[in-house]
């Protein structure tokens, strides 16, 4: 039996199908690789960007589109409390010493898990997550997410907002100034109320709701952490 591209040698010579030309490799495709390998279109940086610039919009996109553009929720929490804890142990610059703790607490419970929190901000802010998610609902109760839906949009958010808090550390290496810390932590107070108030249609309305929200999820966090801290206390005198 012949071959029959034998018998039609010219076949693929007088199609009108062109296999398309690859793009050059230049400095523009090199840019755009990179851009691509660091995930500035599809992925880390691409969530960062998209989360500074338009939360709402991309969280929306998450839970009603498509799950793969950007980084998953946790990972990303994870991800930027990770980075800010690197920045602050790589500059030897903590939010509060383990000398400051001290006097504080002095030598107890509440000292060791307060340390444990600053030294696992990665864990801690998934736990401190919950405290946050249900408040939000309670604020947000006739809303139609559910709160695994409100879980997801303060991961992201709480993740960015770490990330700006990363600002602080670098800052305070160089510059020490109350004013300084003050706007800092305004800042990412003003960003985080504003995405989460974004998410559920804007309004200052929503942004003073979002506020509060996110202050007693935080304040709630604190008080239990320092009941364990009592808790601990308590169990080793027993002991």
């Amino acid at each position: 039996m012949k071959n029959e591209h034998l018998d039609h040698p010219n076949q693929a010579t007088n199609t009108n199908v062109q296999e398309p030309l690859l793009k050059r490799v230049d400095r523009k495709y090199a840019a755009e690789e990179f851009l691509n390998l660091i995930g500035y279109e599809r992925g880390f940086l691409f969530t960062v960007r998209e989360l500074l610039l338009r939360p709402s919009k991309l969280i929306h996109h998450y839970l009603n589109t498509d799950r793969n553009a950007c980084t998953k929720p946790v990972t990303f929490l994870f991800l930027c409390s990770v980075i800010y804890s690197l920045i602050t142990s790589y500059l030897e610059v903590d939010v509060l010493s383990e000398e400051q703790l001290k006097k504080q607490y002095g030598v107890s419970g509440v000292n060791s898990v307060m340390l444990w929190v600053q030294n696992n901000y990665g864990y801690a802010n998934i736990l401190m997550l919950l405290f946050i998610t249900f408040w939000t609902k309670i604020f947000f109760k006739k809303c139609l997410y559910n709160i695994y839906e409100i879980g997801v949009l303060l991961c992201f958010i709480m993740g960015e907002g770490m990330l700006w808090l990363s600002i602080h550390p670098i800052v305070g290496k160089f510059v020490t100034n109350a004013i300084l810390d003050t706007v800092i932590f305004s800042i990412i107070m003003i960003y985080i109320s504003w995405a989460i108030g974004q998410f559920f249609g804007g309004g200052f309305k929503n942004y003073l709701k979002a506020l509060f929200a996110y202050l007693l999820g935080f304040g709630s966090f604190e008080i239990v952490i320092i009941l364990i801290g009592v808790a601990i206390d308590l169990i080793g005198k027993k002991i």
